[in-house]
């Protein structure tokens, strides 16, 4: 499943990128796949009911993180983004 926006590249600079990723890793590195999973899914829902929710900004750091990320990983992720979109 790819998701596609009108207007977003997934460009970024190296160095945001990298610092997107270093906070994430800050923030969320000692977690659980499964309490990761739970964290996003949360996130995402409160956002959504708050009307603050960027899937620009999202997708931005899903295509930051993937390349970190194994096959079985990305299939997951895939699963969780399936989740998010309903």
């Amino acid at each position: 499943m790819k998701k596609q926006l009108r207007g977003y590249d997934g460009k970024q600079s190296g160095a945001q990128a990298d610092q997107m990723y270093g906070e994430a890793m800050r923030k969320y590195g000692n977690l659980s796949e499964d309490a990761l999973v739970s964290k996003l899914v949360e996130m995402v829902h409160k956002q959504k009911q708050e009307g603050t929710f960027d899937e620009v900004q999202l997708l931005g750091f899903i295509n930051t993180i993937t390349p970190h990320l194994n096959a079985q990983q990305r299939s997951r992720l895939e699963g969780v983004l399936g989740m998010i979109g309903e």
